[in-house]
């Protein structure tokens, strides 16, 4: 990534996701049942400052106005498994669903060159959003090793995809980490489509936590996925 890619990223996640924290690196993210969680992941074109600061000052009010917040943001440090390679993780919220649709059912006629815009901003701009079915209280440390998953199972496979995400999460538990989140149902907007099986934001207290966890998980049988995407997240 070149300086004018990290000036962009840095002003989108300053202004997406007010990426200011305290000294202590902790990341708190507060969500209600019945919230809408969105999971976005980015990659920015070089020199399109200019459509971002007409994008920001155009779709942002809209968004907020229709019940928008938006959450800490995170760069993607390494794609550990996949060959989709995103810069960047960005979080927000909605009020309710109600909310978020009518946002994807009204901003073209309030900003008719809405879409247009996203494409010359990023190259990757991937959307997946989730309605909240109980509270979360999470909190991360950005200190530590802080990972997204993403797995796409194939047809037919429930059984076995409900075996292996056992196995996954109690190998997770055996070398020193946390399931924060676990997320299932998404919805993707068309044009934007980003739809995994189930999405999931783990924590591992070292480095040699998580790579004892990666040789564990790739003993696992996973003949029965589609596509594993696998991220590791820094400030």
């Amino acid at each position: 990534m070149n300086s004018n890619q990290m000036k962009l990223l840095l002003i989108c996640i300053l202004s997406v996701s007010f990426f200011s924290f305290g000294q202590d690196n902790l990341v708190h993210l507060n969500l209600k049942k019945g919230e809408v969680f969105d999971i976005l992941f980015l990659a920015t074109i070089d020199g399109s400052q200019e459509t971002f600061k007409e994008y920001r000052q155009t779709a942002f009010p809209v968004a907020s106005e229709m019940g928008f917040s938006p959450l800490p943001g995170f760069k993607i440090r390494e794609t550990i498994q996949g060959n989709y390679e995103p810069t960047s993780l960005i979080l927000a919220k909605w009020k309710n669903l109600a909310s978020r649709e009518k946002f994807l059912d009204e901003i073209e006629a309030r900003v008719p060159n809405f879409h247009d815009m996203r494409k010359k901003i990023w190259s990757i701009f991937n959307l997946t959003f989730y309605e909240l079915p109980e509270d979360y209280a999470i909190q991360l440390d950005r200190e530590k090793v802080i990972v997204a998953t993403a797995c796409f199972k194939k047809e037919r496979t429930k059984a076995d995809f409900t075996e292996f995400l056992t196995r996954w999460k109690k190998a997770v538990k055996n070398t020193n980490g946390t399931l924060k989140m676990e997320l299932v149902n998404g919805k993707s907007p068309e044009g934007y489509v980003y739809n995994p099986d189930y999405m999931a934001i783990t924590q591992w207290e070292t480095k040699e936590d998580f790579n004892a966890f990666q040789k564990e998980n790739l003993k696992m049988d996973v003949g029965f996925l589609k596509n594993v995407n696998q991220f590791t997240l820094t400030d």
